[in-house]
């Protein structure tokens, strides 16, 4: 495959895990009262990142954040935090690229694509979000709004990523979806 061939290839197969992101984003397993949901949106797009590596998944993953936000109903206060929840939240999830061809990379950079958009999600509470913060959550007294973002967001990011990594080790555990749909993509 040539230089250009690649490009294209990883262009096409990036539009495409984007159209099926947004569209899984409509379908939500579960809403939280707070803000965010569950569903399989990113799914996709972690499969696009570790057959592309982190340099083809940082233009997908912001794609992805535009359109989630545009696309999917998204919800900010200001442009700051449609930056932070939505934008920046989702193109860091290009961080999963960096597990692509590595022993249990579907895993790892599951969790790191995970932790750089809770790093996201909880500056944006933290700074911006901190008027909504309610007197107790999780049965525990708020009164620090870093605390709150962290807990909030930390609990939506890992039951997501925890439904994530269901769906990837499902098709990890399957020969044929492992071999053709996780293989990491690299140009000759």
């Amino acid at each position: 495959m040539t230089q250009k061939s690649t490009k294209v290839r990883a262009l096409t197969e990036g539009a495409i895990m984007i159209a099926a992101a947004t569209v899984l984003g409509y379908l939500r397993i579960f809403r939280f009262p707070s803000g965010g949901s569950v569903d399989l949106a990113l799914v996709p797009i972690l499969v696009y990142c570790l057959r592309w590596g982190p340099k083809y998944s940082l233009l997908c993953c912001f794609v992805n954040g535009v359109l989630q936000y545009f696309l999917g109903g998204g919800i900010a206060i200001s442009w700051q935090s449609m930056l932070l929840d939505y934008v920046v939240a989702y193109t860091l999830v290009f961080l999963c690229g960096f597990g692509a061809g590595r022993k249990l990379g579907w895993l790892w950079g599951t969790i790191l694509g995970s932790f750089g958009r809770w790093v996201s999600l909880t500056l944006s509470g933290g700074l911006l979000w901190y008027m909504y913060m309610p007197e107790t959550f999780l049965g525990m007294p708020m009164v620090d709004p870093w605390i709150y973002s962290m807990l909030l967001n930390g609990v939506l990011v890992v039951v997501v990523m925890a439904v994530d990594l269901v769906v990837l080790g499902i098709m990890q555990s399957v020969p044929a979806l492992r071999s053709q749909v996780l293989a990491k993509q690299t140009a000759q």
